[in-house]
């Protein structure tokens, strides 16, 4: 490959960890948005990890989840037309549940949002596993903007047992290495690679983590522990709860959830769900198959679940009831109200009629 069969847009130079520093929409005056800002796009639901900090570890996953998916073309060309007709996605993000790259088209799926200039930014986040060389070059001229990699241990033993997965974590350095070494010798600067681990107890384990990885990514970064929606599954933070919102990570603490009024998520199977930990679809608001993107924003169900919150009752809401996730946002929607709310909605144009939830 050569820099002639790069994809020509516009990167944006910003480090991924200075991403939340930039300048944001004020939420609070700025609801309800005409489209979502940020959208996740989950290109299969499979994967080959089975991260004991994930769902997917759950025996229950595949039944409650609803199946094992994977997006086909004319998915992904449904899904790229809708974002490019509702026009007001700033970030794609390619991941919910299930490995990216478990779905051979990823690149593809990449490379045509990038070349409709219908987002900002593209993300993926990935275990590194499935980097394998043959994949570098496509990767590179994909217009991919942020490669996010998450690692589970730094040592082999501790990789093994946080996965339960065979592939060694040699192989996944030696995929990194090879795909930074590859994009630097282009000369090019994307997509840049951000490395991450799950802060573990062991404080060597942490500093063997950065010391191992900090030469394989642009940004190399140890990350808080999360529970996802505080599954009744089990605690997949490992932590009790109150010394997890104790963490500078669970810092924004609110009564309103600001993802619903935001943030889409379409899974694999085109159901629409409201929000990026909500794993088992608790909460759908649409289906592209039966729906426009436009209509499930404008929709019933989601300002069903926009009122709850405003309404403070999101304990109704079964994904919602016990979310910690909640206080991880920037954003806070807690001094708006129901009646100025409605009032800005009836201002802006009317919901659209659809079945709630």
């Amino acid at each position: 490959m050569s820099t002639n069969d790069l994809i020509h847009v516009k990167q944006d130079d910003t480090r991924y960890s200075e991403l939340r520093k930039q300048a944001r929409v004020k939420l609070q005056d700025a609801v309800p948005l005409a489209g979502p800002l940020s959208v996740y796009v989950e290109p299969t639901n499979i994967c080959n990890f089975r991260c004991k900090y994930c769902p997917e570890s759950f025996e229950n996953f595949e039944e409650e989840s609803g199946g094992r998916f994977k997006l086909n073309n004319d998915d992904f060309e449904l899904i790229a037309r809708e974002i490019e007709n509702i026009g007001t996605v700033k970030t794609l993000n390619f991941y919910m549940m299930g490995e990216p790259f478990g779905n051979k088209n990823l690149l593809g799926y990449i490379t045509r949002i990038k070349e409709r200039g219908a987002v900002d930014r593209v993300i993926v986040t990935s275990n590194g596993s499935l980097l394998k060389p043959s994949l570098h070059a496509g990767i590179c001229a994909s217009g991919l903007d942020y490669l996010r990699i998450s690692i589970y241990g730094a040592f082999e033993e501790t990789h093994r047992a946080r996965t339960g997965s065979a592939i060694k974590l040699e192989r996944i350095k030696g995929y990194l290495a090879a795909l930074k070494n590859y994009r630097d010798n282009l000369g090019l600067n994307f997509p840049q690679i951000y490395i991450k681990m799950i802060e573990v107890s062991d404080p060597l384990e942490n500093k063997a983590f950065l010391s191992e990885f900090s030469p394989l990514g642009d940004e190399v970064c140890i990350e808080p522990v999360m529970n996802w929606n505080d599954p009744k599954e089990g605690n997949l933070s490992q932590m009790n709860t109150l010394d997890l919102l104790a963490t500078p990570h669970f810092a924004h603490r609110k009564d309103v959830c600001p993802f619903p009024f935001y943030t889409l998520v379409i899974h694999s199977d085109l159901k629409v769900s409201v929000c990026c930990v909500d794993w088992n679809k608790k909460i759908v608001v649409g289906d592209l198959r039966k729906q426009s993107l436009d209509q499930i924003w404008r929709g019933t169900s989601l300002n069903y679940v926009q009122r709850i919150h405003i309404e403070r009752r999101r304990g109704q809401l079964e994904s919602c009831r016990d979310c910690t996730y909640i206080h991880t946002a920037p954003d806070n929607l807690d001094s708006l109200s129901m009646d100025e709310f409605y009032k800005r909605i009836n201002s802006r144009g009317s919901r659209i009629e659809s079945k709630e939830l």
